[in-house]
């Protein structure tokens, strides 16, 4: 795919309006092409059975379950698929780090997973970085997808104003709010505050899910 044509797809960057917290974002629209769109979604409608039940990631570094804080399934093998993102990010790399403001990194590496999120399921505030394993995650990035005609409501990303400097990230009252749009991927740097807002899916059918690719760069 040609770089230029897909950078020239980005929207503005959102910038929280508070004096001390200034939280860009960069979003980016159609971010695969129909036919990468297509087999994305035929994969992963063929890998319902292989999807596990989501954990986070506790002060020690060890997943555990947790389902007062989060409710979801994941797949962690993406098959080639992961790889077609690893080169899409890189292409997307140099425009989003001068965007979001955030110092040139080398990136070691890409985590990604697909995420199933269907009725009632959520992710409550959290950063992505840590200690341990995610201690070098520098960006976080979120591509949304579906089957249409689409079978959720809900399931909204907030993206909370987030101190720079802190050991601790601040959510004030006011946020930016991203609702899951088909084809459309979202960058944010991993100590950002955010969460995934409840999904309402009356099928509870996995074919109606809400459907990400998610993952994270580190340095």
């Amino acid at each position: 795919m040609d770089a230029s044509r897909v950078l020239s797809r980005c929207r503005e960057p959102f910038y929280m309006e508070h004096a001390q917290s200034q939280t860009p974002i960069a979003v980016f629209d159609e971010f695969l092409v129909a036919a990468e769109f297509r087999a994305l979604l035929d994969f992963t409608m063929s890998r319902r059975a292989e999807f596990v039940a989501t954990e986070v990631i506790g002060a020690n570094g060890k997943s555990r379950p947790d389902h007062r804080q989060r409710r979801s399934c994941v797949l962690f093998e993406l098959g080639s698929f992961h790889q077609m993102f690893v080169e899409r990010l890189m292409t997307f790399l140099p425009q989003v780090v001068a965007r979001l403001g955030l110092p040139w990194f080398q990136v070691s590496h890409v985590e990604a997973q697909l995420t199933m999120t269907n009725n009632g399921d959520y992710f409550r505030a959290h950063t992505d970085s840590g200690t341990g394993p995610v201690s070098k995650r520098m960006l976080t990035f979120v591509y949304f997808f579906h089957r249409e005609p689409r079978g959720f409501t809900g399931g909204e990303l907030r993206i909370y104003a987030t101190s720079r400097g802190s050991d601790c990230a601040t959510a004030p009252a006011r946020c930016r709010v991203l609702y899951p749009m088909q084809n459309q991927v979202v960058f944010f740097a991993s100590t950002v505050l955010h969460e995934i807002m409840p999904v309402v899916c009356p099928s509870a059918d996995f074919v109606n899910s809400r459907f990400t690719v998610n993952g994270w760069l580190h340095r």
